[in-house]
């Protein structure tokens, strides 16, 4: 049996240095940290369909660690496929504090999702119309939580204890989204801060504004998540948990859910650029177009001020198998 795991590590390995390399190299290619990725690549692969089998198997012979190889896998594999020019945003795993029993301060509930979910808009349900029916399992403190763990999908609610649950959607009410630029365009926040971070800052001091959050329709029921790992995120939609800075959501209709991405992007709160080899692992609302890009930035403090302000050009390249 190792006798012909050799032989086929040999192999893969003969046709990889037996490809053509790229005609031109990808901005920042060699100074990427590549090695690290393949794990992550790999994890997807048995999603992947049949045109990816042979990246799939020469990744897994790449020695752990061993930048070279990885440089190498790369560039013989897989063909850079350039397609365009889009925004990219950030998004983050948003911690708010919450109960499991309502109290004077924690009076908005998070629910799960009805038999009938798309019968009422955000103003109907939180005037009361699903009370009564069993769904609340955790309260939060205000509205303004409630609307900004919706607005990404998923959150951790952290308890008295300090412990943490960890929420995904389970389904919406299926009503259009309103952004937020238009929700608080006209507010009058100091140096029109319109960022998740800048909105939630002024409303903290203006709570009597959150008002305008139900003037949005669209409404999201949760479900508890299990924890993958404290330093992962929640599971995108390949099924897979999203990994900070290398998750992307993406227009799966343009590109496939667990594929390999080129980013050539600056944060826009660190004015730094943003790691290069990204992978599918997620889709959002308003994510539409092939070079429509979403970077997931993980949870805490750090990740909500980056990923929350997050809003640049980027060029990004498809890196389809040969």
């Amino acid at each position: 049996m190792t006798r012909h795991l050799v032989s086929l590590q040999a192999m893969l390995w003969l046709i990889l240095a037996c490809g053509a390399a790229w005609a031109q190299p990808l901005p920042g290619f060699a100074q990427e940290p590549a090695a690290s990725m393949l794990p992550i690549f790999l994890a997807g692969c048995p999603k992947l369909p049949p045109a990816y089998a042979r990246a799939c198997a020469a990744a897994a012979t790449v020695p752990p660690g061993d930048e070279a190889a990885a440089h190498a896998f790369l560039d013989q594999v897989f063909r850079p496929v350039f397609r365009g020019t889009d925004t990219v945003t950030g998004y983050f795993e948003i911690t708010v504090d919450g109960r499991k029993r309502p109290d004077s301060a924690f009076t908005v509930p998070v629910l799960h999702a009805p038999p009938d979910p798309r019968r009422f808009s955000r103003a109907e349900i939180l005037a009361g119309a699903l009370a009564g029916r069993g769904l609340e399992f955790l309260y939060l403190r205000s509205e303004a939580d409630l609307f900004f763990l919706q607005l990404q999908g998923s959150g951790r609610v952290r308890l008295p204890d300090g412990t943490e649950l960890r929420i995904g959607t389970a389904s919406t009410n299926t009503r259009p989204q309103i952004d937020t630029a238009i929700l608080f365009g006209n507010a009058g926040i100091p140096g029109r801060d319109l960022s998740i971070p800048g909105i939630r800052a002024w409303l903290l001091s203006h709570p009597g504004e959150s008002a305008r959050l139900r003037r949005d329709p669209s409404y999201v029921f949760f479900r508890e998540t299990p924890a993958i790992s404290p330093e992962y995120g929640p599971l995108g939609a390949s099924g897979l948990p999203l990994v900070p800075l290398h998750s992307v959501a993406v227009d799966a209709s343009k590109t496939q859910l667990g594929s390999l991405l080129w980013l050539d992007a600056i944060g826009s709160a660190s004015r730094r650029q943003l790691p290069h080899l990204v992978v599918a692992h997620d889709i959002g609302p308003q994510i539409n177009g092939p070079a429509r890009i979403d970077l997931f930035f993980g949870a805490g403090e750090a990740a909500e001020q980056q990923g929350g302000r997050q809003f640049s050009p980027g060029r990004v390249w498809a890196l389809v198998p040969r």
